[in-house]
C-alpha cells in the first residue's frame, strides 16, 4: 500500500469520516441506501473533491433514531 493511501486512511480516522461502505457496516444496511440517506439528508455527507464521506456521528444519530 501506497504511503499516501496509510497518510489518507490515518486522515479519515482524524476528522471521524467513513466511506459509503464503512457507513453501510455501521447502520446495518447496503451502500446504496447510505446514499440515499445522505440524498436525503439523513446522513451527513462530506464532499472531498470526487469523494464522498459520511460523518461517524450522523451514522450513530441515525442508527440511535432508528432504535427510539
Amino acid at each position: 500500500m501506497p504511503a499516501h493511501a496509510d497518510m489518507t486512511a490515518a486522515g479519515l480516522r482524524v476528522l471521524d469520516l467513513l466511506t459509503i461502505s464503512e457507513a453501510a457496516l455501521e447502520i446495518g444496511c447496503g451502500p446504496k441506501k447510505v446514499t440515499a440517506l445522505a440524498d436525503a439528508g439523513e446522513l451527513e455527507r462530506v464532499k472531498m473533491g470526487a469523494l464522498t464521506r459520511i460523518t461517524r456521528q450522523s451514522a450513530a444519530a441515525y442508527k440511535q433514531r432508528l432504535i427510539a
